[in-house]
């Protein structure tokens, strides 16, 4: 009886083991089904991904545009309300063109100009010595032919 159940015994550890190798079989075709569909939904979810970020990126910028030319929109408006206004024209006119009034008298204020030298006496030029023709010929020859 002995014999018998030590083969009994075996044959149970067979048996026992049959089932683990499949389970692990089938663990391992699972866990490489499962890191396939992983890296497959990593690499389908990568381009849309990609575009929702440089899509942020976009939007950040054209706000920052938006928000420029909204500035930009309401300094022209002060603007022309500021040039349908009757005294700022005439401010401008003034200003700008030297206009004035019919009776008024136009003065101008120049400030010195700080690269503009002063007017001052010149100094005298040393005199030169009208010389003739015929004597500088004479000291060219001179100098050539000693």
């Amino acid at each position: 009886m002995v014999t018998s159940t030590r083969a009994e015994s075996a044959t149970r550890k067979r048996r026992a083991r049959r089932p683990v190798r499949r389970l692990l079989g089938a663990d391992m075709t699972l866990g490489a089904l499962l890191v396939g569909a992983t890296v497959l939904a990593v690499w389908v979810a990568a381009a849309p991904f990609e575009t929702y970020v440089s899509s942020r990126e976009r939007v950040a910028v054209l706000e920052q545009q938006a928000a420029a030319l909204e500035a930009e929109n309401a300094r022209l408006e002060q603007r022309l309300d500021d040039l349908d206004d009757p005294l700022n024209i005439e401010l401008l006119a003034r200003e700008q063109q030297g206009l004035v009034r019919p009776g008024e008298l136009p003065y101008v204020l120049t400030l010195p100009e700080p690269d503009r030298p002063r007017i001052v006496e010149a100094a005298p030029a040393p005199a030169e010595v009208e010389q003739d023709v015929l004597v500088r010929i004479l000291e060219l020859l001179r100098r050539l032919f000693p």
